[in-house]
């Protein structure tokens, strides 16, 4: 059974990242960033070499990101979920592939890691803490935690592709039906075994399947079903 708090992690696409000050010594710093999830299901950020927190991974790699849920009134109701984690530099190797996979969730960023002064840098996870609600809290390994992607890049690239291209259609079936506003075509960034992003003009929205897939057939299957079912 996958982790409720991998699910958490997967429906957020941005949070609060908490660096070591190098400019005010002692002081932790905090930066909103966004992020995805690489293959195996750990965050990705693309930072500027000038800003801050990228100076101070550079010079500290223990970091924090926080998630906070924004559909409550009283904000310490709200879901959140604290990662720590070492902050470190995507091989040179990896590159190509990671920047494939951020584009997708933020084409408006395309070319920073080549065009400008951008690098990008995975989330080791070292420990979570969630807080579910008042009185409701506990820590969680990351072995207890993270999911993989069981689909490699090129396959998962290639249902994504095939979506875009061929069945824009159900893409707007699934808006309508998991209330996700939008008035132009609706683009899937990604998907995984356990849903897919959407991404609107209105942002970027994590859909959960009913089940979880582990292969391509498996996915076409959920896809189609989902496409089917009578909207609400």
């Amino acid at each position: 059974m996958t982790d409720p708090l991998f699910k958490v992690l997967q429906a957020h696409f941005s949070g609060v990242l908490s660096t070591h000050s190098q400019a005010h010594q002692g002081y932790p710093f905090g930066s909103v960033v966004p992020f995805c999830l690489d293959e195996k299901g750990k965050p990705l950020i693309l930072i500027s070499a000038l800003a801050q927190h990228t100076k101070n991974i550079q010079a500290n790699p223990k970091v924090s990101l926080t998630l906070l849920q924004h559909t409550s009134t009283d904000v310490q109701m709200g879901e959140r979920l604290t990662l720590l984690a070492d902050g470190v530099s995507v091989p040179d190797s990896d590159i190509e592939a990671c920047a494939q996979r951020y584009y997708g969730y933020f084409p408006s960023a395309q070319g920073y890691h080549d065009q400008l002064d951008f690098r990008f840098y995975h989330l080791e996870p070292v420990q979570f803490r969630h807080i579910k609600g008042f009185g409701e809290m506990g820590w969680a390994k990351p072995e207890s935690v993270l999911v993989p992607n069981p689909f490699a890049w090129q396959q998962e690239k290639a249902i994504v592709d095939h979506m875009n291209a061929d069945h824009g259609d159900a893409l707007s079936h699934y808006c309508q039906l998991f209330h996700i506003p939008f008035e132009e075509q609706p683009v899937m960034c990604a998907i995984s075994g356990l849903g897919m992003t959407i991404r609107t003009e209105a942002g970027l929205t994590w859909v959960e399947f009913p089940e979880t897939v582990t292969t391509s057939n498996e996915a076409r299957s959920i896809l189609v079903a989902l496409a089917r079912r009578p909207l609400p």
